[in-house]
């Protein structure tokens, strides 16, 4: 299974334009061979011919996995009993909120072509607090892999 798997994440990786490699490998990406599974997930990505739209096609897809996440966080949340992790997920919860409202800016100033630093530095750190507020109550977070993400 693992060497079917890698097979399968070579062969996304060679199958991927020199554009959408150029992308991931270039562009200051902390995990490459993540951002060829994500933009690879997209059919847009195959067909671009211009990394702006690369950036455009990334924004869109960072806004439906945090729509996601807000939406795992709150399904957690109505079901949790314990208060610790209940008191965790709602601080999680509300920062994947703001980062809902985040990503709007981010794609209103990247339509515009202002620079979209600042929020891209707001949703770090609304991924940094939801890992946090686990963390500071020395629980394992249910959102682990998705704040990696």
């Amino acid at each position: 299974l693992i060497f079917l798997i890698f097979l399968c994440v070579i062969k996304l990786a060679t199958s991927q334009s020199t554009l959408v490699s150029n992308f991931c490998h270039k562009g200051g990406i902390q995990d490459p061979n993540f951002c060829l599974i994500f933009l690879g997930s997209d059919t847009r990505s195959k067909t671009t011919k211009h990394a702006h739209y690369l950036e455009g096609i990334t924004i869109d897809l960072g806004s439906e996995n945090v729509k996601a996440v807000t939406d795992k966080a709150l399904s957690l949340l109505q079901r949790e009993k314990d208060q610790k992790v209940h008191a965790a997920l709602s601080a999680c919860l509300q920062e994947y909120i703001m980062l809902n409202f985040d990503f709007n800016s981010i794609r209103a100033a990247f339509q515009s072509g202002t620079s979209i630093g600042e929020q891209g530095e707001n949703a770090r750190l609304a991924v940094s607090n939801c890992d946090q507020a686990f963390s500071e109550k020395q629980l394992p977070s249910p959102l682990a892999n998705d704040n990696i993400n």
